[in-house]
């Protein structure tokens, strides 16, 4: 059975985008590392992360020697969450799922591999249509 995925907020993402890079951080490293792009207070980013540990989308550990530090860490997959969020703009979306998706496009910075993987998806999915 599927596990219930977290809605996990915007700036809650950053948070978690943090966490998937660098497991394992404590809270003032995480909000060192987000407030590179934010000007976020650290008790903002303690917010966000206790928010993250009670929807079970984060999990920590206490430090051994200092039982006032903890160690946080992503509970769920970058990749599982980011199929939960297309799931649900998929259903958002419906029939202009070819036009968001060319939006996206668009708009991102995209390497050569991802590229290929692209046109390789289009490949299989234009050849499952046709049959």
């Amino acid at each position: 059975m599927e596990r219930k995925m977290p809605q996990i907020s915007a700036a809650e993402w950053q948070v978690m985008k943090v966490l998937w890079k660098n497991p394992g951080l404590s809270a003032a490293q995480v909000h060192d590392e987000v407030s590179k792009e934010n000007d976020w207070t650290d008790g903002t980013t303690r917010t966000y992360l206790r928010r993250l540990v009670e929807k079970g989308a984060v999990c920590y550990q206490q430090d051994k020697d200092d039982s006032r530090i903890y160690y946080y860490f992503p509970a769920i997959s970058e990749e599982e969450a980011l199929k939960h969020k297309s799931r649900s703009l998929s259903k958002m979306v419906k029939d202009r799922v070819g036009m968001v998706l060319a939006f996206l496009i668009k708009d991102s910075d995209l390497t050569d591999e991802e590229i290929a993987e692209l046109e390789s998806l289009l490949k299989e999915k234009r050849v499952k249509s046709n049959d």
